[in-house]
């Protein structure tokens, strides 16, 4: 799927480059979803773009996130977001500008949640008349996108924590919960991370003398920071649940434990009486007494009764 948003600010589609006329094209951006191969060689051959960037963007070094050249700047970036099965994953968001359009590539996947959330996205892009500022639009759309999905997750955190502390209700699986919260966590903060050091290395390149967007972008940078801490405290705040589940279970687990221990013995001594009681000697002289039967009842009774008195003074009842 191609999506074109052309200079007079008309949007279309196509499913192919091959319904695509090159001299009839008059456009700012073009998005590719699932792009393929043919796709990236018509770019190529029509456009000269350089798709390096897209043929090494897992590896670690600095030209796998930022590399230009004299004719274009290349972009990757790793957007954490929810799949159907609403489990957070992430996926590359590849940037090509050049000095008369703008290139994105990214999977339907996440495009499909973008639009989702953002549905004027789109319009907003089609009031800007220029290049530069759709540009500098893609920049503040990321830099949003991460504020926007942190705090999503912040106020999931925020919802569970009032469960488990105000609440003092939690199910069987509250620890699951906050270890995938605390895996999406670290999911963001290891992109915006990455996207933060694209930023950096952009605002020292040459391409950035073309476009003078350094105040902008030193923007989005502050707001990334102020993200960050709030990343931070949603990891504090994992921390410190998981803290407190762990204690409540310890301390159910010690009330079974002190339960186990008070049935324990007041079943062992009567069960100790009955067995001394059930040997079979023939001196003993208990056996001969009329009312030992009873007497005997009666102390099992005592002796399973007095451990829960001494138990409840101990307040383990």
């Amino acid at each position: 799927m191609i999506e074109i948003l052309l200079k007079n600010k008309k949007s279309f589609k196509a499913q192919t480059v091959n319904e695509l006329s090159v001299s009839e094209l008059n456009f700012h951006v073009m998005q590719f979803l699932d792009h393929s191969n043919p796709d990236l060689k018509w770019l190529e051959q029509n456009y000269g773009l350089d798709f390096t960037i897209m043929k090494h963007f897992e590896d670690i070094e600095i030209s796998s996130h930022f590399l230009e050249n004299e004719t274009q700047a290349a972009f990757h970036f790793s957007i954490p977001f929810f799949n159907k099965e609403k489990k957070m994953i992430e996926e590359p968001l590849f940037i090509i500008i050049t000095q008369s359009n703008l290139f994105l590539f990214t999977s339907s996947n996440l495009d499909g949640y973008i639009n989702e959330i953002y549905p004027n996205k789109i319009i907003s892009l089609q009031r800007l008349s220029d290049l530069k500022d759709i540009f500098k639009f893609q920049f503040e759309f990321i830099a949003d996108y991460f504020a926007d999905i942190t705090e999503n997750l912040s106020r999931k955190i925020k919802f569970l924590a009032n469960d488990v502390l105000i609440e003092k209700e939690f199910s069987s699986n509250v620890m699951d919960v906050i270890t995938q919260n605390n895996f999406n966590n670290l999911l963001i903060k290891e992109a915006l991370i990455e996207t933060t050091r694209v930023l950096r290395l952009y605002l020292k390149s040459e391409w950035e003398q073309k476009t003078d967007l350094k105040e902008s972008v030193r923007a989005e940078l502050n707001d990334l920071t102020a993200i960050s801490d709030y990343i931070q405290f949603n990891f504090d705040r994992l921390d410190d649940l998981k803290e407190n589940v762990s204690n409540k279970i310890d301390l159910e687990q010690n009330h079974i434990f002190k339960m186990l221990t008070v049935v324990t013995v007041c079943i062992s001594l009567p069960t100790f009486i009955a067995g001394v009681y059930g040997m079979n000697f023939e001196k003993m002289p208990e056996l001969q007494f009329d009312f030992g039967y009873p007497f005997v009842l009666i102390g099992m009774v005592f002796s399973a009764i007095l451990p829960i008195i001494y138990f409840k003074k101990k307040k383990w009842l």
